[in-house]
């Protein structure tokens, strides 16, 4: 059960509530467009939130309130599920999200969603892709959500990780599920196991997140235990 602390705003609330529950009625339809098979899936797939859910909701806006993020990216933002959970963190370290979204219909509805929760002031909304866009950003980063199409999981990743501060993390979603999505996931996973400040854990939350720490690495220094995938 989610439990947000302290008392939310409740136009955060409503905004998440409604979006919960167009998510439940997708994943029925979802399930349908499966049992169906042929193309039905793949032609729909784009007009579907496929977000992150309550659990890992939860999980990203407690780790940015435990980290005290004041820079936080998230790529791949659809209507803006996840874009609540994590704006709504930044608002209490005195940080900044920035959100990139290159569907224009859907960065309208997260443009709506996030200025009905009341949280458009610690959002930027862009659509310039993370190569581009990240580098741009002044001071470090201090965590990045991916969660977008997973073929691009490898090349955003290496987009933020020069950014991410010592002790910052980036959260990739989707690493369990879909099955469809194994192989891709399993060379994104090779990759930054091979990055030698990168630290990574799996954590079966929902759709499964591994999460990856910035190590500081000294001279003479060997990884610890639990690095890679």
């Amino acid at each position: 059960m989610r439990r947000l602390l302290p008392e939310p705003d409740p136009r955060f609330t409503a905004v998440l509530t409604e979006l919960e529950e167009r998510s439940l009625k997708e994943q029925r339809e979802l399930e349908a467009l499966r049992a169906q098979g042929g193309t039905a899936l793949r032609e729909r797939a784009g007009s579907f939130m496929l977000d992150v859910g309550p659990d890992v909701g939860q999980f990203l806006n407690s780790l940015v309130r435990a980290m005290a993020a004041r820079t936080v990216v998230e790529v791949g933002g659809s209507v803006g599920y996840s874009t609540l959970w994590l704006a709504e963190a930044v608002r209490a370290t005195g940080g900044r999200l920035h959100s990139i979204e290159v569907d224009p219909g859907k960065q309208a509805e997260q443009r709506e969603n996030v200025t009905r929760a009341g949280l458009a002031d610690v959002v930027e909304l862009t659509a310039v892709e993370a190569p581009a866009f990240v580098p741009t950003l002044a001071g470090p980063v201090d965590l990045v959500l991916l969660d977008h199409w997973k073929e691009l999981y490898v090349r955003d990743f290496d987009a933020c990780w020069p950014a991410l501060r010592p002790g910052g993390l980036v959260v990739a979603d989707n690493i369990l599920v879909p099955k469809k999505n194994a192989e891709v996931i399993a060379a994104y996973r090779r990759h930054v196991g091979g990055v030698p400040d990168a630290q990574s854990q799996v954590l079966d939350i929902n759709d499964g997140v591994e999460f990856t720490v910035k190590r500081e690495v000294r001279p003479g220094v060997r990884r610890g235990p639990g690095s890679g995938p």
